[in-house]
């Protein structure tokens, strides 16, 4: 049980970091909002969050998380097709 919550915090950390990382790198001009690598920062993030939050039974991020990757996944469809 441990472990698993240990992986749980470890992805839930790098989701917020990928996140912020995705939201930052768009506002200083770093990463433009339609590049594959701004939309796959803001799945996989999500994707860590999401993890995390299920674990804890944390609902409400896990809602918001999985909107957030079903609306990336679609624009990421749109850059790449």
């Amino acid at each position: 049980m441990l472990k698993t919550r240990f992986y749980g915090e470890f992805v839930g950390w790098y989701g917020v970091i990928a996140i912020l990382a995705a939201y930052a790198g768009n506002m200083f001009g770093w990463m433009d909002v339609h590049h594959w690598a701004y939309l796959t920062l803001n799945i996989t993030g999500s994707i860590g969050i999401a993890i995390d939050a299920w674990q804890q039974k944390n609902w409400q991020p896990v809602i918001l998380n999985i909107i957030w990757i079903l609306i990336a996944v679609i624009g990421l469809g749109n850059v790449l097709f």
